[in-house]
């Protein structure tokens, strides 16, 4: 072999060599920091193991009816299969005295130790299990449960200073079995399979009550980023995972947790949801357009979260005033019409479609729109929509950050979510009270003052895990908006009283101005749709109404002469 040759094939082999290592670490081989529900053996073959957990999760999804996830969660409700506590095995040893005679469901690996001896591993300890031969076994066959991914149904028992569960029921655990299942398909390169088996198990680790549902749905944006290079579905992933599993408790601790692979290929990192999918989740939402308005506001601001918020409250009220004004104007005229109004019902009480004629007239002649109060509240949707997604995209930043009595602007918060729905109450009935629907039946009255506090509470359940950013701002248009009536109000009072009338729709003048859109055609139609005869009719309370309805006098002395 010449000296050329030799050269050449050792610069094959280094860069043989390099490709390899570069292979090596782009994979996390290493499985050290894994709990032992997501560690995988390496025997018997992976293909073997997918197989056989395939075959488990399909056959318990048959017995549940090819439900699975939320469905099994609806199904345990109503069948009353919900009065079964799910249980970490963790807990069930570190407060078996407290929990002992309850029984629980237990979910993880569970360990065969024969002889009527089980037990589940956990990451840091071991949750003893008795299995009796009384034992009911769905799904599985004896002899064949060691290394499993199952659930024990049983009573929480002490043995001397060990707690453990005496089972009376055990099947596969459907979230489990799928964990493992994306777990191998992703060491498999088959990352497109992965996630997809990582959005199910993570709803059926939810539907079971699981924490594993934080690392199936945080980790699944993490492969949507990093092997599928899925930019949007990777933000909407991450978007998706933050809000049911940042929260911490009363000391700050995080509720849930989630494993990061190293980039080094070492091991895996256990750390707080929060801290794990932070600065991805802000990355991939800071180029967004709404992320930058927010931005701009919180800097306007100097910095300070709930300024910036409220600086976008008071503007977006701003904007929308001077349709908030006619809103306010074309309420006031309403009002002032209410007894003309009411004499229209009482003359046609038994004729409805007569009176929406003559009521539509009426409002023509005057110049009143009764649909002005809509478009603000219609307007109103876009723009809280936009501050929906601004925040959402921004949430992030709010993480830590609060104000007065609320500890973080990222988080749901009772006591704003409790303000908001008593503003909302005074909304509902400030605007009942300004857009009087003289059309309504006493029933239709009685529903829309039920209303007045249903919606309101159904804002409240709804609203419950929301981030107390979106509320604030919520609440402080309201306020925004409660001013601005008060203000109109008072200010429109001193002009009455200043020109010495109440308005000229109350001394009966018609307004110069004549209205279109909707009232003018719903004034020339009839509720049919059809176009009304071409001759005017007297309006209702007018002088030429009373004139047709009056006898006259003149005729009444002619008649009596002849007679």
């Amino acid at each position: 072999m010449t000296s050329t040759q030799a050269l050449r094939y050792s610069g094959i082999l280094l860069l043989l060599c390099i490709a390899g290592a570069m292979c090596w670490a782009a994979e996390p081989r290493s499985q050290d920091g894994l709990p032992p529900e997501l560690t995988i053996p390496d025997t018997p073959s992976l293909d073997q193991q997918l197989r056989e957990l395939q075959a488990m999760a399909a056959a318990e999804q048959d017995k549940n009816g090819g439900g699975g996830g939320f469905l099994d969660g609806v199904r345990g409700f109503f069948s009353g299969g919900g009065k079964v506590r799910s249980v970490p095995p963790e807990d069930i040893v570190a407060h078996a005295t407290e929990a002992r005679g309850q029984t629980v469901r237990v979910s993880g690996i569970y360990r065969d130790l024969g002889k009527g001896q089980g037990q589940f591993v956990y990451d840091g300890g071991v949750c003893p299990v008795s299995v009796p031969e009384s034992v009911i076994l769905e799904g599985l066959k004896a002899g064949e449960l060691d290394g499993k991914p199952i659930t024990v149904e049983g009573v929480v028992e002490v043995n001397g200073l060990v707690g453990l569960v005496r089972a009376i029921k055990m099947q596969p655990c459907l979230w489990l079995a799928q964990m493992r299942i994306a777990r191998i398909q992703e060491r498999l390169g088959r990352y497109s399979e992965a996630l997809e088996t990582y959005n199910k198990a993570g709803q059926a680790a939810s539907a079971a009550g699981s924490p594993f549902a934080a690392f199936a749905k945080t980790h699944a944006a993490r492969i949507a980023y990093d092997e599928l290079r899925d930019v949007k579905k990777a933000k909407n992933l991450y978007a998706a995972a933050w809000n049911p599993f940042t929260p911490v408790d009363r000391r700050g601790k995080p509720l849930f947790y989630t494993w990061v692979p190293r980039e080094d290929g070492s091991g895996w990192d256990k750390l707080g949801v929060a801290d794990a999918i932070g600065e991805p989740l802000d990355t991939l939402s800071s180029a967004g357009l709404w992320y930058r308005v927010m931005a701009f506001f919180v800097d306007l601001s100097g910095g300070v979260r709930w300024l910036g918020i409220l600086m976008i409250s008071v503007l977006s009220r701003i904007l929308i005033w001077p349709l908030t004004k006619k809103q306010l104007s074309s309420a006031e005229a309403m009002k002032r019409l209410q007894p003309q109004i009411k004499a229209l019902q009482e003359r046609y009480v038994d004729d409805k479609q007569k009176f929406q004629e003559e009521f539509w007239k009426l409002c023509q002649q005057n110049g009143v729109n009764p649909l002005g109060g809509c478009l603000p509240m219609i307007i109103q949707i876009p723009i809280l929509m936009v501050l929906w997604y601004g925040i959402r995209d921004y949430i992030v930043q709010f993480n830590g950050h609060g104000f007065l009595w609320v500890r973080n602007l990222a988080a749901p918060d009772t006591v704003l979510l409790v303000a908001y729905t008593i503003s909302m109450v005074f909304f509902q009935k400030m605007t009942q009270k300004l857009q009087p629907n003289p059309t309504m039946t006493d029933q239709q009255a009685q529903q829309q003052q039920m209303m007045t506090y249903m919606m309101p509470l159904m804002f409240f359940f709804f609203f419950k895990g929301f981030p107390a950013a979106f509320l604030l701002y919520w609440l402080a248009t309201n306020i925004v908006y409660f001013v601005q009536q008060f203000a109109y109000t008072r200010a429109q009072a001193r002009k009455h009283v200043a020109d010495g009338t109440e308005s000229l729709l109350e001394a009966g003048k018609p307004s110069p101005k004549e209205p279109g859109g909707m009232v003018k055609v719903l004034s020339t139609k009839g509720p049919t749709g059809e176009h009304k005869h071409s001759e005017e009719r007297p309006a209702a309370g007018s002088a030429a109404d009373d004139k047709a309805r009056k006898p006259s006098s003149t005729a009444g002395k002619t008649s009596g002469r002849k007679r």
